[in-house]
């Protein structure tokens, strides 16, 4: 995938993540920056894709490569997972004294942040194993790398679409103008939330 066809893609997913209709919300209140954060994350996991894709159509693993998937190992270990942190902390338990946990989105959001963590395991094990044999074929270890990768790319995007249409609309509709106030007064008070926002 050319740097071009990356952008646009990453733009296009940046559009569908973010766009709402035009309601009567406070600019970048809480959920509205989880949205956000969303939209900004997935520039990253295009580029992963991207990079996957790559190695897949060559078969070897550059120099370069290696790089870019240790910069994915990053991105989801210093800006993904305290996202994920800040949702499990602030936003999750507030909905679950509302709507429940069990049969609900609750426990359905929490379920797949504990199977984005897992995955992003496999793929550092993946990158590690990759690194280990980079003097010889390879072609195992990128094809693994790339189950894990893809996997975990679709599986987000997935889970961004979840909780803009329905956790975040759930909140929105069932969180007082006060409780949504808080959430956010959370989130700049924490300290996954202060200066975290997306590279």
């Amino acid at each position: 995938m050319t740097a071009s066809v990356v952008s646009a893609v990453a733009s296009r997913m940046r559009t569908l993540l973010v766009a709402q209709p035009i309601r009567l919300v406070v600019p970048m209140d809480a959920l509205t920056r989880l949205a956000q954060e969303h939209a900004d994350f997935i520039e990253k996991l295009t580029e992963l894709e991207a990079v996957l894709d790559e190695m897949m159509a060559t078969r070897e693993a550059s120099d370069e490569d290696i790089e870019l998937l240790d910069e994915a190992i990053r991105f989801f270990e210093e800006e993904m997972f305290p996202h994920f942190d800040r949702e499990e902390t602030f936003l999750l338990p507030a909905l679950e004294a509302k709507v429940g946990l069990y049969g609900s989105l609750v426990n359905v959001v929490a379920y797949e942040h504990a199977e984005v963590r897992r995955e992003v395991g496999k793929i550092r094990e993946g990158l590690a194993a990759l690194k280990a044999k980079r003097g010889g074929p390879h072609v195992k270890e990128i094809e693994e790398l790339n189950r894990h990768g893809i996997f975990t790319v679709q599986f987000l995007w997935d889970h961004f679409r979840k909780e803009k249409t329905s956790l975040f609309q759930t909140a929105r509709e069932t969180l007082s103008a006060g409780e949504l106030e808080a959430l956010g007064r959370s989130f700049t008070s924490s300290p996954s939330g202060r200066g975290s926002s997306p590279r």
